[in-house]
């Protein structure tokens, strides 16, 4: 069985519609189908947010000597 919960979106009900209208497919989504890609946008943000990040490379730029030649 599906995990279900009751949400109170008193007042988001216009920001959701709006969340992605440039979007022609969006107006044909059911409000809990917007909700769940909301849903999903936003842990994606936040799980990469928290990913560690890559150290940062050492500059391979090459530099002047101050020996002139």
């Amino acid at each position: 069985m599906a995990d279900r919960v009751t949400v109170d979106i008193e007042g988001l009900r216009e920001r959701i519609d709006e969340a992605y209208s440039d979007n022609p497919l969006w107006t044909e989504l059911s409000l809990a189908q917007k909700l769940r890609r909301l849903l999903l946008d936003g842990l994606e943000k936040v799980e990469s947010d928290r990913a560690p990040k890559p150290p940062a490379k050492p500059s391979t730029k090459s530099r002047k000597s101050n020996n002139p030649a």
